[in-house]
């Protein structure tokens, strides 16, 4: 049986694998709580919002993989430091695919509450991803 850090982390990491690695966004319904906000940079979002930068995401990159690199759980909270990589292979925000491999590396707070993520808090640098692929300042937030 697994404890219930065990547990949250395990959950916080079906969003990666099952979700983010495949694009099965109908896998949030269950994972997420209906109430689900994301605090990013700029603005908070919600499950619709997620699904659709993870369908944009897998759009341009669809051989985005995403792996965690280190997970600690305390509490309700589960941080967690991932690593992805992916091909442009489609357009994304107006950039025409350069068929460049890019790599990212972020952060992720999960609270959790009733065996779902009800909030998240993410941190990644934009300006790395956009490097990348050979944009120095797009503006997008």
């Amino acid at each position: 049986m697994h404890s219930a850090p065990n547990r949250s982390a395990n959950l916080v990491a079906r969003v990666i694998q099952d979700v983010w690695n495949t694009g099965r966004v109908h896998e949030l319904d269950r994972i997420l709580a209906a109430g689900y906000v994301r605090h990013g940079r700029i603005r908070d979002t919600s499950i619709h919002a997620l699904k659709e930068s993870i369908l944009l995401a897998r759009s341009a990159f669809p051989d985005l993989q995403t792996s965690i690199e280190h997970i600690v759980t305390e509490g309700d909270l589960v941080a967690s430091h991932w690593r992805s990589a992916g091909t442009h292979r489609g357009s994304f925000y107006d950039l025409p695919m350069t068929p460049k491999t890019v790599e990212i590396t972020g952060m992720t707070f999960s609270r959790l509450a009733d065996g779902q993520i009800i909030e998240e808090w993410e941190n990644w640098d934009h300006t790395d991803l956009f490097a990348s692929l050979g944009v120095v300042n797009l503006g997008v937030a």
